[in-house]
């Protein structure tokens, strides 16, 4: 009996593990295969921008990729106070509080 419970709690600590790497990984929302070499300079308005997502960490340059309604997508630099209110708006439209 001991043994089976051994391998059942080896079994559900097993899973509650993958599910934390799942959902850490959902949280940064990387954008596979994308980078950003140029920002854009101009603020984009906030009624035109559905979401965004972070480039990929192996990217050179680490940047936010907003999508537009029109489906395009803008890069911008992630420090620039503009990028920043955006995001703090996106997230809290949509509930979640990422922080970047």
């Amino acid at each position: 009996m001991s043994a089976c419970r051994l391998i059942v709690l080896s079994a559900v600590v097993l899973v509650l593990l993958s599910a934390v790497t799942f959902t850490e990984g959902m949280r940064y929302k990387a954008t596979a295969n994308v980078c950003c070499y140029s920002f854009n300079q101009r603020p984009l308005r906030a009624n035109m921008v559905t979401s965004y997502s972070l480039t990929s960490p192996q990217c050179s340059k680490q940047a936010i990729l907003f999508k537009t309604k029109k489906g395009k997508e803008v890069c911008a630099n992630p420090t620039d106070a503009w990028v920043k209110g955006l995001i703090k708006l996106l997230d809290n439209k949509s509930g979640s509080q990422g922080s970047i």
